[in-house]
């Protein structure tokens, strides 16, 4: 009698699955086509921030840092999925090579820096999210 109420190994093993399967078709949803590009131009305008004057390139990264995330809660909610990130793992090794992109435009961008290091830079982001944009769509349009 001390059982009831509780479920039996094999019945919590089933929802467990259930709950992973359920979790994993979340995640992977797929993401409206228009979304990659978007995001991709967000990201490469982002690692291009350097090229303003100093009060300027904090304000444009701040706006496109705000935009972006806007966008894609905004699409997320809609979706209902609104904080769930992919499982497929070469679409968030290719954001995180994105960000890193971004991240030593921001971080070496020097009066003394080339404008067109920036700009390689900011093309390696968009091309690096792109990439990975792609492995994104076909994982999840089977």
């Amino acid at each position: 009698m001390e059982n009831i109420g509780r479920p039996t190994s094999s019945e919590a093993s089933a929802a467990l699955e259930d709950i992973d399967r359920v979790q994993r078709a979340v995640r992977d949803t797929p993401w409206p086509v228009w979304l990659y590009p978007v995001n991709a131009v967000l990201l490469g305008s982002m690692a291009l921030t350097p090229l303003l004057a100093d009060v300027g390139r904090i304000i444009a990264l701040l706006t496109l840092a705000a935009v972006t995330l806007a966008v894609n809660m905004i699409t997320g909610y809609r979706m209902g999925t609104p904080w769930a990130l992919p499982t497929s793992r070469g679409f968030l090794a290719a954001v995180a090579v994105s960000v890193a992109f971004i991240v030593v435009a921001l971080a070496f961008a020097q009066p003394s820096l080339p404008a067109w290091a920036l700009i390689l830079l900011a093309i390696a982001a968009a091309t690096t999210y792109s990439i990975g944009s792609f492995v994104h769509y076909r994982s999840t349009r089977r």
